[in-house]
């Protein structure tokens, strides 16, 4: 089978889909030694070190896979064309299109200011024409699937589930603490790990780290991720429980999460959440929101609450904190749940959507 790919992100997004990419195209190769590849960018140059980067990713990679610029896309020969950043783009007419749809937050209105109007306008549109165009649709959670077939009214046999999984992350290797030695973070902390959109539901954290100091629970949090929202630059320069410490390596992030008290994850809307299965892989307890994908995703082994309620976080991240044995048991059932995930399965059920596509 012959599989054109949408890739023009691929070398800039180091995390989330691309992350997917990275992990789903050695694993198509493991099944499937004879697949070829088509891979399109933005740019010329980009050619090279896309060539060079999927070296890194399987040794026969590069033997397997063409790489050119994405205005070829369109006459592609390819059996089936993927585009697994939520959107066809450049479309291949005469060819069966699959598109990977991880949710459709961009065009509803978790954020009220006026310059999201046009934005979401935008976004229902992309979401219209793509679900119009598409053979089939992949989408990470069941919660997800829901989504699309409400506000883009997809019937139920177009879209398959193939939920995430986080067994690339290599939980045994060395200790790389460079983020907490530079925040000067050397005893207990909370760690929350994603970005700062307010669908993300900092606010509602924030309050619980407040209420938790007040309390006598002096517990700072580490926040990792790319930017600062404004009310986290206003509360870094007056909260003296708040660590930013912005982007960190796989390693790096791992670390965090072996040595945190747990990850606290309040997103108010998740198409699937993945720092859930990161953090319970590594062996860290979870307290996540009750709302989306999270209870889905989660399953029995993480603690929740309802994604507005400060006072109930405050207290789930108490309990964790003097309990030593309820920790304990939320490691453990962590751990567990979390093998049930893995990108061979994603792989496997990917492939099986292209046969059926194409």
């Amino acid at each position: 089978m012959h599989v054109a790919i949408e890739a023009i992100k691929l070398l800039q997004e180091r995390r989330g889909i691309g992350r997917y990419l990275r992990n789903l195209l050695p694993q198509f190769l493991e099944r499937d030694p004879s697949l070829r590849f088509s891979m399109y960018v933005r740019h010329d140059g980009d050619i090279a070190l896309l060539r060079a980067h999927l070296a890194t990713l399987h040794a026969a990679l590069p033997d397997r896979t063409t790489v050119a610029h994405v205005r070829e896309l369109p006459r592609t020969e390819a059996d089936v064309v993927w585009y697994p950043w939520n959107f066809i783009t450049l479309a291949a007419p005469h060819r069966p299109m699959v598109v990977t749809m991880h949710d459709v937050a961009p065009m509803l209105q978790l954020d009220h200011r006026w310059w999201k109007l046009l934005k979401r306008v935008r976004f229902t549109h992309r979401y219209q024409r793509t679900m119009q165009r598409a053979a089939a649709v992949l989408t990470v959670s069941e919660f997800s699937k829901g989504e699309i077939m409400r506000y883009l009214g997809a019937d139920a046999s177009r879209v398959v589930v193939t939920p995430l999984a986080a067994d690339d992350l290599d939980v045994q290797g060395p200790d790389a603490p460079r983020p907490l030695e530079d925040a000067g973070v050397t005893g207990p902390f909370f760690i929350t790990v994603g970005g700062q959109e307010g669908r993300k539901n900092l606010r509602t954290l924030y309050s619980a780290m407040d209420a938790l100091y007040a309390n006598g629970v002096r517990i700072p949090l580490v926040q990792c991720g790319p930017g600062m929202s404004s009310n986290t630059r206003a509360r870094a320069g007056s909260a003296p429980w708040l660590h930013h410490v912005g982007f960190v390596s796989d390693s790096e992030l791992v670390t965090l999460y072996r040595r945190a008290v747990a990850l606290v994850l309040p997103s108010r809307y998740e198409g699937f959440g993945l720092p859930v299965l990161e953090a319970m892989r590594a062996g860290c307890p979870v307290i996540c929101a009750d709302s989306s994908a999270l209870p889905e995703v989660a399953g029995s082994a993480a603690l929740l609450f309802p994604w507005n309620d400060a006072a109930a976080l405050a207290a789930q991240m108490t309990r964790l904190a003097n309990d030593p044995v309820l920790r304990a048991e939320r490691v453990a059932a962590g751990v567990a749940h979390a093998a049930r995930f893995s990108w061979a399965r994603v792989a496997d059920q990917t492939l099986a959507c292209f046969v059926r596509a194409r």
